[in-house]
């Protein structure tokens, strides 16, 4: 008897740690870890995460949430190295980033984490 009960604890202890993620699986840690510490922040000003190639680089989309004017899109290595912001106030100029207009070179990959 005593083992059974065990073996069903151990079974409801792996069932309820096993509970998925809103975050993308193979998100680097660094931009898991951003998320992750930010999400539950009422106010962290992001809306979704994003992954583009852009110049031959997985890069990460910062998306503001739509309650914010003017609030540009942050875009970020695979290290969290901040590379440009893009949108906001003053586009067009403000579209560039490493010298290519972003939206017109970068390729959608997938969502990372979208708010809820």
């Amino acid at each position: 008897m005593k083992s059974r009960c065990a073996g069903i604890l151990l079974f409801l202890l792996l069932f309820v740690s096993c509970k998925k993620s809103d975050i993308a699986d193979g998100t680097p840690s660094c931009i898991y870890k951003d998320i992750a510490a930010n999400k539950i922040n009422p106010h962290w000003g992001v809306a979704s995460v994003e992954e583009y190639m852009f110049q031959n680089k997985l890069v990460y989309v910062f998306n503001p949430d739509t309650n914010i004017a003017d609030a540009p899109s942050i875009i970020k290595d695979d290290h969290c190295n901040t590379i440009c912001s893009v949108g906001g106030y003053g586009i067009p100029p403000l579209n560039m980033c490493n010298g290519d207009i972003f939206y017109q070179v970068a390729t959608l990959k997938r969502t990372i984490w979208k708010k809820k």
